[in-house]
């Protein structure tokens, strides 16, 4: 059984951080469940460009608010407590916060992260 709390990963490689956004990588590879999933926090004023070509992500809002942009047809979605999202198709999305509090995320990746990735120049993570 694995059992994670925040406060052993926070400071550690699986606390993984870049422009406007903050990411605990509470599973990851190593934990061979086969997917990871993280808590992450998109900052206020961001807005992140991402095409995860190599994995599918499905996120769940618990806190603030914001708008998911497809960007091939446009089409936007607003973001809040109680929503998810799945760019199931490797969907080029771009993230952005609406108001002064963070974009409150838990995401689940396929396959696994290894746990300290950060977004390359195309908005993805490189194959695990």
């Amino acid at each position: 059984m694995i059992v994670t709390h925040r406060k052993d990963i926070e400071g550690t490689a699986r606390d993984a951080a870049g422009p406007g956004w903050t990411s605990l990588r509470l599973l990851v590879k190593s934990d061979g469940m086969g997917f990871s999933m993280t808590e992450t926090r998109v900052l206020p004023g961001a807005v992140l460009d991402l095409h995860y070509k190599n994995h599918v992500e499905a996120c769940y809002c618990i806190g603030g608010a914001g708008i998911v942009t497809e960007k091939q047809s446009g089409k936007e979605h607003r973001i809040e407590p109680g929503v998810l999202y799945a760019p199931d198709a490797h969907d080029a999305h771009e993230v952005r916060v609406l108001g002064d509090v963070p974009l409150h995320l838990i995401c689940v990746f396929s396959p696994a992260l290894q746990g300290d990735e950060v977004h390359g120049p195309d908005g993805s993570y490189a194959s695990s």
